[in-house]
């Protein structure tokens, strides 16, 4: 009996079996078109994510790359303005150094004639009259190398300043500026970008991503380039009724020597007791010396003028006696003099500069006129107030950034979420719904005036720090021009937004 009974329940057992096989089957099939769905939601999401990504990090570089070019124009232009200051002092320089040739070739003549009289009246004397009539010859000789310096002073001179105004002109006339015109920095930092979306693209096995493209915004491209325009100012001759070349003359006169500032004699006691500054003083008796006198000045901005001259200076007696200092009473003789200017048309002697003795007016006299000079050079530097200090010291650059949706591989470009329905339920459609159609990213480049202080963080730019630590504001003749990246503030992005007929109210939400 019991065998019988199991036999029934397992014929049973495996009945119902039978009638059970297949169930998981017909719920799978139930879900299939769901997990489909999924599984191309998952998909989309993600590759809008990824491309999402990859345009955000292509506005990046394309902001960075255009932002570089604008850092590395003003540092150009800074590497420019240096130079041109050097230049501008050596033409300084030259006016000095034939201004001081004459002078010395007029006072080693004048002393010739003078030892070489003291030596015959005092031949009788042992010594003294051999040694005043050597003194003469070497005066002489040095009057001769004096001579043969002026007349290769009288070629140099010439060749030195027109050799600086045609490198200016061709350099900074014919480069410099059209380049800081803001059209045409803006069609650099535009190709610069572009440059970089063609490049920031994944390749793998010969397949390779559909590069991001520029947005051509004129919304864009207007904000840009009025930044430039602000941030560069060309400081020219006579702008707005007053010359605004003052800050390149200020910069061009600290950084002279003390040759071509002011020339008072030789630290060679020898030297100095002839060409220089030496006085003898015995109070209410005598005073004996010479005065020598070197400026070189910058005049308006247009004129250099050097002028030398020394003069043998003597005061006797009480009367009119005011201590050991010139004064009334006071007889002085020219013995030296020399004057040289440089100018545009090299027709002006200049100011007459007046000395005691007269040596002053044969200067003027017998000045060294040097044409084509154009004088101090209308520079581009940073937008400055009225107290000079700079009132820009840094702007951005923008970019958007852009891939259109057919270039995305998505369930829409595979063609496998196109299935409308027209029903009140809805449609299962996956589209991504990109806003004009199209993955966007806006991007910003600063670019700012830094030059590496001295702190214990910053250990690669000593050579930088300043002597004096003070913090060194923002300039065109200094190239410390850096780019950094930094989020676009909430009114450039609705403005651009505006101008991209989208939204402005996104700006809030958008990277």
């Amino acid at each position: 009996m019991k065998k019988t009974s199991l036999g029934g329940q397992s014929r049973r057992s495996a009945w119902l079996r039978s009638r059970q096989m297949g169930q998981v089957l017909v719920w799978f099939l139930a879900f299939a078109a769901t997990l489909a769905v999924i599984f191309a939601g998952i998909y989309g999401v993600g590759q809008a994510t990824s491309e999402k990504q990859k345009v955000v990090n292509a506005a990046d570089a394309a902001a960075y790359s255009g932002g570089l070019v604008q850092a590395r124009a003003l540092n150009l232009v800074a590497y420019t303005n240096r130079a041109v200051v050097a230049n501008e002092v050596l033409i300084a320089q030259v006016i000095s150094l034939q201004s001081w040739n004459d002078y010395f070739k007029t006072a080693t003549g004048n002393y010739q004639t003078i030892f070489q009289t003291l030596g015959a009246a005092t031949a009788a004397i042992p010594g003294l009259g051999a040694v005043l009539t050597a003194l003469g010859r070497v005066m002489g000789a040095l009057e001769r190398g004096a001579q043969g310096a002026e007349k290769a002073l009288k070629g140099i001179v010439p060749t030195v300043i027109r050799t600086w105004e045609l490198s200016f002109t061709a350099w900074y006339t014919g480069v410099i500026r059209p380049a800081f015109v803001p059209p045409v920095m803006a069609l650099a930092t535009n190709d610069a970008s572009d440059s970089v979306l063609r490049q920031s693209v994944a390749t793998q096995g010969g397949r390779h991503d559909e590069p991001a493209h520029l947005v051509q915004s004129k919304a864009i491209g207007v904000m840009n380039e009025l930044e430039w325009q602000r941030m560069s100012h060309l400081y020219k001759k006579g702008q707005g009724g007053r010359d605004e070349r003052k800050t390149a003359a200020d910069l061009i006169l600290n950084s002279r020597d003390e040759f071509s500032t002011e020339r008072r004699g030789s630290d060679i006691f020898l030297l100095d007791l002839f060409f220089g500054n030496r006085t003898l003083c015995i109070p209410f008796v005598i005073k004996l010396g010479s005065e020598k006198q070197g400026p070189t000045k910058l005049v308006n901005y247009d004129r250099w003028e050097a002028q030398d001259t020394v003069e043998f200076k003597q005061k006797v007696g009480p009367n009119g006696w005011d201590g050991c200092s010139w004064g009334k009473g006071t007889t002085a003789v020219p013995v030296g003099w020399g004057r040289s200017v440089a100018d545009l048309q090299g027709r002006n002697s200049g100011n007459r500069l007046r000395t005691d003795g007269g040596a002053g007016n044969l200067a003027y006299g017998n000045t060294k006129r040097n044409g084509g000079w154009s004088g101090i050079k209308e520079l581009y530097d940073v937008p400055r107030d009225q107290s000079g200090q700079p009132s820009k010291q840094e702007m951005f650059y923008m970019v958007a950034v852009a891939k259109d949706k057919v270039q995305i591989r998505s369930n829409e470009s595979m063609d496998i979420a196109n299935r409308p329905m027209d029903s009140n339920l809805g449609s299962p459609d996956l589209k991504a719904g990109f806003s004009k159609d199209q993955i966007s990213s806006l991007s910003e480049a600063r670019i700012f005036f830094e030059r590496p202080k001295r702190d214990n963080l910053d250990i690669t730019g000593r050579n930088l720090f300043r002597a004096d630590g003070h913090k060194e504001y923002a300039s065109l003749y200094n190239p410390y021009w850096q780019v950094r990246l930094q989020e676009p503030s909430m009114a450039n992005k609705a403005l651009v937004y505006g101008a991209l007929q989208m939204n402005p109210a996104l700006a809030a939400f958008a990277q």
